[in-house]
Formats: C-alpha cells, sequence, structure tokens
C-alpha cells in the first residue's frame, strides 16, 4: 500500500525512553519542590506544593496497596472535582493500577452499572453513601504523607492507565481502556507542541469525567507547571471560569465548542471581560466540531492567543490529531496531522487507503492506541481491527466512525460521522456542513443539523443556540444564501442554549426530544369556516411549513416556504376558498393578507392576460440598444482556445455543477463561478457543497475554483463597476447555465432570471474584448412544435417560427433563444445547447432533487405501484452533458446550435428504473385511476410524501386523460422521437466523447431510490 501523506500521515517520530507519568512528575518534585503544584478552589482555597502533592500520592498508594489494589487492577474513582480527584489518579497509577473517572452524580442506574459488572476490588469516593459496597473513603487531610512511593515495579508501556466512559448519562456505558504508553506520549507531546517552561497555569475546565481533564490535570504536573482545580460544576458557569483565569493568570486551557460558543457571546456582550482573559496563552478546543467563526473572532479579541483544534476518540489516548490555527483557515478549519509517534489514515470499508481529496473512514494507530473496552471483547473486537499497513506500526487500529480526507498540504480534514450522514429525499446529506454554514449566521453561537421522522418520511432541522434577537427567518434566510437548495432544511429552530451533557458536549437526544415537541406544536389546527379568509389561508400555510406562529402579515419565502410548499398550500387554499389559486399568486403575493386580497379581486380576463404576456414576449426577444450595438462591434473578434477563465453561471445546479467540475478535473482552466449569497466567502462555501452534495469536491480543486457573489437578474451581476471590468478582461469565455426551472411557475416568474439575466450574461461576454457565450437552454423551447412538425427537428431549426411552449419555464428559454439569435445575426459569439432529461451518471447516482423526473420515481418506489401508462423520454447522465458542454468550450464561437440528448427512448416507469429494476419487473402497473388512488392513500398517511407531492402536482394539471386523469403519456417528452443531433454526434466525434452504457446509470440512481 501506498504510504505517500494522501493514503497515510504520521507524526514525528519521537522514540525516547518510555517513562510513566508518575516518574515524569517524581522528577518535577525533586526539581521544583516547594513549586505549588495545585490548587483547589473549594470553599476555601488549598494549594499543595510539588512535595506535598507527591508525599500525600506516596501515602495514599500506601493505604490503597494495604486496601487489596494490585497491579492491574481497573479501580473507579467516584469523585467530583477535589484534591483528592489527582491524588486518586496519581496513587493508583504508582500501583500499576488503572484509574475510571465516574461522577457521584450520575443517575442511580448508571453508577450501578458501571460498578457491578465487572465488579471492582473497591471504589473510590468521598464519602461511603455513594456506593453500596466495597467504598474506600479518601480525604486528603486524613492521608498520611510518604517521602517514598510504593515498592513495586513501575508500569510497563502496555499497562493499562485509566479508563473512560464514553456513553452519555443514559445507555449502555463503555469503558475505554487507555495504556500508559499513550498517555505519556501525549504530555510529552504537548510539552513539546506548546514549549514548556515550568510557568503554565493550566485550568481543568473539562467535566472530570471526560478525557481531557485528564492532561489539565495531569501535564502541568510533568513540566513543573500549576494545575487549577475548580469547584464542582465552575466549567459550566461563565462568568466564574474568566474570574478564575483573571485571578490565577491561567495560561492554558481546553474548551469544547459549545461552552467556547458561549465565552464569545460573553465575551461581546461585555467587552470588559476581555481583559480578564487576556493571560491565557494557549486553548485547545475539542470534543465535537469546531465552530469556525468563534476561534477565528476569539484570536482577534484576545491577541498573542494561540488556539488548537485538537481531534482523537477517547478509544486513542485523550486525542491524537492537532492544528494549530493560523486565521487563514476560513470556516473550514482541519483537524491537522498526527501527533508525535501517531499515525492516521483514510480509507474505505475494505480498509484500502484512499487518495487526496476522497472520503472515506478515519483509522488512527500507533503509540496512541487503547487496550479495548472494559470487559467486553465483543464491542472491542468490532473497531480495534487487525492492522494491515506495515508503515504503521503496531497489530491494530481502531475504526473511529469519522468521515474525512486529506488535503494537499496532507492535513486531516473531518466532514461527518458515518452515523450523522443523513438521506432527504433521495439525497445524502453531510449534517455537518449544514452545520457549519449555520455558525457562518450572525448572532449564532452554535448550532446542529438532525433528521427526524414524520409521517414516514426524513425532515432535516437546524436548531441553534443563538444571541438574544437572532430570528429563525434570519438563519433560514443566511442558510438560503449559502446552501444548496437540496441541503435547506425544511425547519430551523433558535433557542437560547443547546441542550448538553455532563461532558459539555451537545446532546443530540435531547435535543431531538425538544424538536419532536416544537415540530409538534407547529401541526395545523383545523380552521373554522367563519374565520376571516385570511387568518384561514394563514392557518393553512401554518401548517404546511410547521410554523405556529405563522401570521396573516407574515412573508411565505421569507419563512421557509419553497415550490413543494406552495403547491400543497396553493391546493389547501383553492379547496378552503373555492376560487382558482396558483403557485404564482403565492409567489407575487407572499403574505395571506395579500393573497386573498389578489384572488379575490381577479377578474375573468384570461384572455386579455394572455395577449398581455405574448407582447411582452415579442418586446423581451429583442436586443436593447446597447446590446445591438455590442454585438455588431464583436462581428469576427478572435477567441482565446482554449479558454484559461471561464464565468459559469448557474454553478451550484445539476448541470452547473458538473459542468464546473468537469473543467476543473479534466483542463487547465480558472473557473469563476457567479453563485447567488450574501459575500464572496458564502459563495464559495456555496460552490463547494454543491459539488459535495454530487460526489464531486476534492481539495485540489479549489485553486483554480473562484466562486464570486452575484445575481443574474442585476445589473451587472450586482456587482461593483470595478469587479465588472476586471472579470470582463480576464474571461475568455461564458458558459451561461443559470436559470430558474418551476414548471407550476408562468412566465413573468422566469424572466427575471432566465430573460433579462440572459441579457446580462450576453452584455458581460461582449464588455471589453468580446468572448464566446454558450448558453444552456432546452428542448422544451421545441416540444410543442415538434409534436405536430411531421418529422424530428434539427439543430437549425429557427426558434422564431415555432409554436410558443406551454411552460413559463419553457417559454422563458425560447424569449432568450431569440433575444441570443438575434444577437448572433449582429455579430456575437453564441453558441446554444438544446438539453434533454437530464438524468443522474453512473458513477454516483444522485439526482436532481427538484426535478420531476426524481419526483415521480421517488412516488413509485415509495407507493410501490406505477402506472401503466408510457412515458418516454430520453435519458441524459448530466456527467455526459456536462463533457459537451466542456467541448463545446474548447471550440469557441462556432454559432452552433446543439441537441444534447441520448437517442434511446426510456419509458421512466418501466422496469429499468423502478424499484427491483429490469430482472422483476419493478413495480405493478395499475391503470392512472388506480395509480393516482394509490398516490391520493399515500398522501392521506403523509402529506409531506413524495406520493403526496406528486399527486400535488398531477391534479393541478389539466385532466387531459381518460376519465379526468392526468395526461402520463404527455407528462414527459419522447425526445429521440422528436429531434435529430447530427451536429451534437459531430461534437463527439471531434472530441471523442462515447455515450456509456445506461443499464449502470439505472443501477446507480436504482441504488439511490432504495437507499
Amino acid at each position: 500500500m501506498s504510504d505517500t501523506i494522501w493514503h497515510l500521515a504520521g507524526g514525528r517520530a519521537d522514540h525516547g525512553p518510555y517513562r510513566p507519568v508518575t516518574a515524569l512528575i517524581e522528577q518535577q518534585r525533586g526539581r521544583t519542590p516547594d513549586r505549588p503544584a495545585v490548587t483547589y478552589r473549594g470553599t476555601t482555597e488549598t494549594t499543595l506544593t510539588y512535595a506535598e502533592f507527591d508525599a500525600l500520592a506516596n501515602g495514599l498508594a500506601a493505604e490503597l496497596a494495604e486496601a487489596g489494589v494490585r497491579a492491574g487492577d481497573v479501580v473507579p474513582v467516584v469523585l467530583g472535582n477535589s484534591l483528592e480527584l489527582p491524588l486518586c489518579m496519581v496513587a493508583l497509577m504508582k500501583l500499576g493500577a488503572a484509574f475510571t473517572l465516574c461522577d457521584p452524580a450520575w443517575p442511580e442506574e448508571r453508577l450501578r452499572a458501571v460498578l457491578v459488572h465487572p465488579a471492582p476490588r473497591l471504589v473510590l469516593t468521598a464519602t461511603a453513601a455513594v456506593v453500596e459496597h466495597g467504598a474506600h473513603v479518601v480525604a486528603a487531610h486524613r492521608i498520611r504523607p510518604r517521602g517514598r512511593g510504593p515498592d513495586v515495579p513501575a508500569p510497563g508501556a502496555d499497562a493499562v492507565a485509566y479508563g473512560v466512559f464514553t456513553s452519555g448519562s443514559t445507555g449502555a456505558p463503555k469503558c475505554a481502556l487507555n495504556l500508559h504508553r499513550g498517555l505519556t506520549n501525549r504530555l510529552r507531546f504537548m510539552t513539546r507542541w506548546f514549549a514548556a517552561t515550568g510557568d503554565e497555569v493550566v485550568l481543568q475546565n473539562s467535566r472530570h469525567t471526560f478525557d481531557s481533564a485528564i492532561w489539565q490535570l495531569l501535564w502541568p504536573l510533568t513540566t513543573g507547571g500549576r494545575t487549577i482545580v475548580p469547584e464542582q460544576g465552575e466549567f459550566l458557569d461563565l462568568e466564574r471560569t474568566v474570574e478564575i483565569i483573571h485571578r490565577y493568570r491561567v495560561t492554558v486551557t481546553d474548551f469544547v465548542p459549545a461552552i467556547l460558543g458561549m465565552l464569545l457571546a460573553l465575551l461581546e456582550a461585555e467587552p470588559a471581560e476581555v481583559a480578564k482573559v487576556a493571560s491565557l496563552r494557549h486553548l485547545v478546543v475539542g470534543g465535537e466540531e469546531i465552530i469556525p467563526h468563534a476561534v477565528h473572532r476569539l484570536r482577534e479579541l484576545v491577541p498573542g492567543l494561540e488556539i488548537t483544534n485538537g481531534y482523537g476518540p477517547s478509544e486513542t489516548a485523550i486525542g491524537m490529531v492537532f492544528h494549530r490555527i493560523s486565521g487563514e483557515e476560513g470556516d473550514r478549519i482541519p483537524l491537522g496531522r498526527p501527533i508525535d509517534n501517531c499515525y492516521a489514515v483514510v480509507a474505505d470499508d475494505t480498509l484500502t487507503p484512499l487518495p487526496a481529496g476522497r472520503t472515506g473512514e478515519i483509522l488512527v494507530g500507533g503509540d496512541c492506541m487503547g487496550a479495548g473496552y472494559l470487559d467486553d471483547p465483543e464491542r472491542t473486537g468490532q473497531v480495534f481491527v487487525p492492522n494491515p499497513y506495515p508503515q504503521i506500526p503496531g497489530s491494530r487500529l481502531y475504526r473511529t466512525g469519522d468521515l474525512g480526507w486529506f488535503d494537499e498540504a496532507g492535513l486531516l480534514r473531518f466532514t461527518g460521522r458515518r452515523d450523522r450522514q443523513a438521506k432527504v429525499d433521495g439525497v445524502r446529506i453531510e449534517l455537518a456542513e449544514v452545520e457549519t454554514a449555520a455558525e457562518g449566521c450572525a448572532g449564532v453561537i452554535q448550532a446542529k443539523a438532525l433528521t427526524v421522522r414524520r409521517g414516514g418520511r426524513n425532515k432535516l432541522v437546524v436548531a441553534a443556540a443563538a444571541e438574544e434577537g437572532t430570528a429563525p427567518a434570519a438563519l433560514r434566510a443566511h442558510l438560503t444564501s449559502v446552501l444548496p437548495r437540496i441541503h435547506l432544511p425544511q425547519h430551523c429552530f433558535v433557542l437560547e442554549s443547546l441542550p448538553l451533557t455532563d461532558n459539555g458536549k451537545v446532546d443530540l437526544e435531547a435535543l431531538r426530544r425538544i424538536v419532536a415537541e416544537k415540530l409538534e406544536a407547529g401541526v395545523r389546527s383545523a380552521a373554522r369556516d367563519g374565520d376571516p379568509p385570511a387568518e384561514r389561508v394563514a392557518d393553512i400555510v401554518r401548517g404546511v411549513l410547521g410554523l405556529p406562529d405563522f401570521g396573516v402579515d407574515d412573508d411565505f419565502l421569507a419563512r421557509g416556504g419553497d415550490s413543494l410548499s406552495a403547491l400543497g398550500a396553493t391546493i389547501a387554499v383553492r379547496d378552503a376558498l373555492g376560487v382558482p389559486v396558483a403557485v404564482s399568486d403565492l409567489y407575487t403575493h407572499r403574505t395571506p393578507a395579500a393573497l386573498v386580497v389578489a384572488v379575490l379581486r381577479r377578474t375573468a380576463q384570461d384572455g386579455d392576460d394572455e395577449q398581455e404576456e405574448s407582447a411582452l414576449m415579442e418586446r423581451d426577444a429583442l436586443p436593447p440598444e446597447d446590446l445591438a450595438h455590442a454585438a455588431a462591434r464583436a462581428a469576427g473578434a478572435a477567441a482565446v482556445l482554449p479558454p484559461r477563465t471561464v464565468l459559469v453561471t448557474g454553478a451550484t445546479g445539476f448541470v452547473g455543477s458538473r459542468a464546473v467540475h468537469r473543467l476543473l478535473d479534466g483542463t487547465p482552466a480558472r473557473v469563476v463561478c457567479l453563485v447567488r449569497a450574501r459575500g464572496d466567502a458564502q459563495a464559495r462555501s456555496r460552490m463547494v457543497a454543491a459539488l459535495r452534495a454530487q460526489g464531486l469536491w476534492e481539495e485540489s480543486l479549489g485553486q483554480r475554483l473562484d466562486a464570486r457573489a452575484g445575481d443574474l437578474a442585476l445589473p451587472r451581476f450586482g456587482w461593483p463597476a470595478r469587479r465588472w471590468e476586471r472579470y470582463a478582461a480576464e474571461c475568455d469565455a461564458v458558459l451561461h447555465a443559470g436559470a430558474l426551472v418551476n414548471f407550476l411557475l408562468g412566465y413573468r416568474d422566469h424572466r427575471a432570471a432566465n430573460v433579462t439575466g440572459t441579457a446580462h450574461a450576453l452584455r458581460f461576454a461582449l464588455a471589453g474584448r468580446p468572448k464566446p457565450l454558450h448558453h444552456v437552454s432546452t428542448l422544451g423551447t421545441l416540444d410543442r412544435h415538434a409534436l405536430h412538425a411531421g418529422a424530428p427537428l434539427g439543430e437549425d431549426t429557427d426558434p422564431r417560427r415555432v409554436t410558443v411552449p406551454v411552460s413559463g419555464y419553457s417559454r422563458s428559454k425560447l424569449v432568450a433563444e431569440k433575444l441570443l439569435l438575434r444577437a448572433r445575426e449582429l455579430g456575437a459569439p453564441v453558441t446554444v445547447y438544446r438539453l434533454g432529461e437530464i438524468m443522474p451518471a453512473a458513477d454516483n447516482g444522485v439526482p436532481n432533487p427538484r426535478a420531476l423526473t426524481h419526483l415521480l420515481l421517488s412516488a413509485i418506489h415509495e407507493a410501490g405501484v406505477r402506472p401503466a401508462v408510457p412515458m418516454r423520454t430520453d435519458y441524459t447522465p448530466v456527467d455526459e452533458t456536462a463533457a459537451r458542454l466542456a467541448a463545446g468550450l474548447a471550440e469557441g464561437p462556432t454559432g452552433a446550435d446543439y441537441h444534447v440528448f441520448r437517442t434511446e427512448s426510456v419509458d421512466l416507469a418501466d422496469g429499468g428504473l423502478s424499484p427491483g429494476g429490469a430482472a422483476d419487473g419493478g413495480a405493478p402497473p395499475l391503470p392512472p385511476r388506480e395509480f393516482m388512488a394509490a398516490l391520493a392513500a399515500a398522501a392521506e398517511a403523509d402529506e409531506r410524501s413524495a406520493s403526496a407531492l406528486l399527486h400535488a402536482v398531477l391534479t393541478s394539471l389539466p385532466a387531459t386523460g381518460a376519465d379526468g386523469t392526468p395526461d402520463f403519456a404527455g407528462l414527459f417528452v419522447d425526445n429521440p422521437r422528436l429531434f435529430t443531433r447530427a451536429g451534437c454526434a459531430a461534437l463527439d466525434e471531434r472530441h471523442g466523447l462515447r455515450d456509456g452504457p445506461l443499464d449502470k446509470a439505472f443501477a446507480a440512481y436504482r441504488a439511490t431510490l432504495t437507499g
């Protein structure tokens, strides 16, 4: 196996002589006997010097030996924060025994579980009342000091030093045992990492049962430093924590991210408190995913503070990957590199190492390896596996269950847990990505994403602890600006604080209960017929969005509405009010009050409306004067081939992100991505998230990715003039894939993005040095005309002489084509690509979750039946489409129109795509009326299911089929029967492009639908 840093990372080799931690403490006692070693802040402050501490530890060791403790014993220490806590730890290690840290405040059932099986020889505690049997009461003032340690051999490197219970305060606890080798290695590394001088003052700022408390209590005693032990519970009392840091001039401590976020909120709310933490020089953040904006801001507030991101499971000696934060990481802080004598590898399920940028499970090994779980060989064998890598010392590796990858610099990066990958509407989502995005919202301290199962459907939820005044709508607006639509949560909750476990981590089970209660409260109440219409509409929307506080003047889109929820809402409003309501009405009149006024005032002027829209479309198809002049000036301009820099609009979309990846992965071009976002950093985050959602992101691609916030519908994309001019000069070509795609909305709704946006894209292409514009369109502009043409339409079909399509989306794309055709006749370098039915690729099967095809196939899978009506179209994999776009860009301004589609005709509902595949014929077919009844039944069981959404879509369409049912046969267009693609075939030939087998694409997509 390869040992490159892409596959395997190892820390610095430090093979100094092994010495147990107790020997390091004894050595320090000899050097600095009178220096303060441990200070405990109890009801009265007590400080022990090194000589006093070691003498008491020796005395306690002798006392425990007389009580029967022997080398190899595992002894529970049921104590809170106290002087006795580190004394027990050191005394047991001097005897070669191991300590396990327990909390006397744990529930009785949990204490019984950790103390009874296996039965310990004795239990160290402050009072015999805590345990039923074997209690040995420890009190510092009763211990007889001794100058010499116990007369027993020093523990060997492979002896067990301590155990940590890794479950929360409920559930079956498991005790991870760690070795002296790992503990010594970790503490010795920290001495080097922090360049220890002996002046360190370390605050124990983790719950004493959390493994990071072990280094906070013991490491300073190996350097000549001082340990500050706070009164029990103080680590969650931030005001008191700040006072302790100030009083003792604390230089080093540890925070879990949740508490660090709260600390930052306190410091920003009370600027005077900042001076009280100015003594801090080193901070370790670990235990959970780090909150980037919190650590960056804290470094700004406390000059000279170094913050280290620490990573490592409790099974591997506290932590074994470190990264010192420089401030240049942005919102993606790496885990870092393994510490001395430790190793990390990213591998697939077969333990085959993966190259840079590929995500897999993180496995660790080396001196940090623990001994497994106390008295639990089955669990131990599941995660402590044989080591197949000769480059890593030791016989076993630990499978962390964490997912990550190595970047080009050899830094390990975290992407989530194997058990924290969620699947929502057929799309896999990394919850950590959503959390990072939420934590970038102003006012948010920490966020957690989770899925909840309601009515047979997963719903994505974000809950955030935030500063007072932070509204859920603001969080949703922020997420909308930085995440792809498929990653947007259905619900956003803002809480005063997130529930925490006793270790200071977020208690996900408690949070799940809180979320469930809030969702239950948001269920729509039964509206009364006598209520005012606006209140009845608001009541409907409350149920659709799950927002109990949604009022008559609330904005539907601002509160989280989207096209699918709009569909359900308008159908319900139509039924409740008895008047026709369209999705476009809700998009135009976004509050219940405004919607009711607009609908009730509507008059029967449909014919006049159609004539007015036709006139508008004709005007929009004519290039404005400035574009006409610019197009004429561009005639004959030479293009840079191949393009060195390409501007891509619609870069986060299903096709756009694939095209971006094709350009970055298959050409040396720099790619500038226009992304709707609130700033460039968020634009890049959203672009990376879009690539990752399709399994395409690799860190190596980032060097040539330039994401910029902008809006197609705004003049100059909303950019300042200087930026517009700069990129107009730098770019060599424009790939215009940006568009609003919503078959439920009309032409006017699509006009700003698809027509005006196309004009702006052309304006950019013609600004400064003329650049070719490659425009992504759809065969839908021609399909209505093709149905009655008598022969397949070629790529030279004039869009100005075709029948106007029905849907608002296709109409807007037709008008854009007419605009570009006229500009091309004047001299503008324009190429048009009319796409067929773009579908998941064979490499990963990731779908476009907003496509009608995906909604249909998801519903078929969910309901287990399919309509017994052919629904034929092409199946054109998205990766093959991106390859054609990249090939066209390499050829420059040919002035061609390409029909991009697969020539095979596919029935979307037959055995090839429906569950089970062709081998068993897939889902059984039903006549249209029975299929609709099956969808209605599924909708009754879960109004947010794919079946319910498809039923709502189909019932909103004209009932043109037999017996008043939808026309399933006309739901999709059989593009292979209606169009030819000679020009595209020639493009394929010139660039050696070949179509892959469709059965592989089918199989990958089926796996997504059924996974």
